[in-house]
């Protein structure tokens, strides 16, 4: 039997708060044997702050139907999983992240193979796993600045020619089903973070410098998240 449009909003937003709720986790299994600080960890700490305070700002934006706050929360979270996967493509992590920490831009840097780290390089390398993400990256970053898009968001058409105009900070005529596809991206976003923030403190943050090979570390034990599995139902 074929889901409503108010169950998968709210199957999708329990699994929005169950997704976030994973990211902390990754923090209290890293930190809890009072592991020592790097700026490679540091890095990663950042990284999790930010995907999680985006994560429940962007369920708050949904509840008060508020589009035009909740879609660009969504080309943040792509901003915070390239930059994690940023640390990943230069050669020496250790020291990009401590760059990090006192003000570099990441787009100024280069990664192992001397490509610009800019958001066309990193979209380009992250969807190599993630095709769905150039689509989302194109939409969500022309609500980042001021486009035709927000133009549009203050106009509905009416009967026949007639246009109306539209005031506020809420979206009067949207429902639960406008916001369910914007949902299951962000949720995806949350496990592709979670993923690679659990893979960047086993992985890279150790002290003396030492980075074991995903590989040989995982032994195929760990899948990355797969977009097209994460529900069965489709609107």
């Amino acid at each position: 039997m074929q889901k409503s449009i108010e169950e998968k909003h709210k199957e999708i937003l329990e699994a929005l708060i169950v997704s976030e709720k994973a990211i902390m986790t990754v923090f209290v299994d890293y930190f809890k044997n009072n592991t020592p600080l790097t700026y490679a960890s540091l890095f990663g700490m950042g990284i999790g702050r930010r995907a999680l305070a985006l994560s429940s700002g962007f369920r708050s934006m949904v509840e008060q139907r508020n589009s035009l706050c909740a879609l660009p929360i969504i080309r943040m979270q792509l901003d915070t999983c390239f930059r994690l996967y940023a640390g990943f493509f230069v050669k020496d992590h250790q020291q990009f992240s401590k760059e990090v920490f006192y003000g570099a831009q990441i787009n100024k840097m280069k990664s192992r193979d001397g490509d610009p780290l800019t958001d066309s390089y990193l979209v380009k390398e992250v969807a190599k796993q993630n095709s769905w993400i150039i689509d989302v990256y194109k939409e969500t970053s022309g609500y980042i600045h001021f486009s035709n898009r927000h133009i549009l968001e203050a106009l509905r058409k009416n009967k026949g020619t007639e246009v109306e105009m539209v005031i506020g900070s809420t979206d009067f005529d949207r429902e639960s089903k406008h916001f369910v596809e914007p949902m299951r991206c962000v949720h995806h976003l949350n496990l592709i973070i979670e993923f690679a923030l659990k893979d960047w403190f086993c992985r890279m943050c150790s002290i003396d410098g030492i980075v074991i090979s995903a590989s040989e570390y995982w032994s195929g034990d760990i899948i990355e998240p797969d977009a097209s599995q994460v529900y069965e139902d489709s609107i």
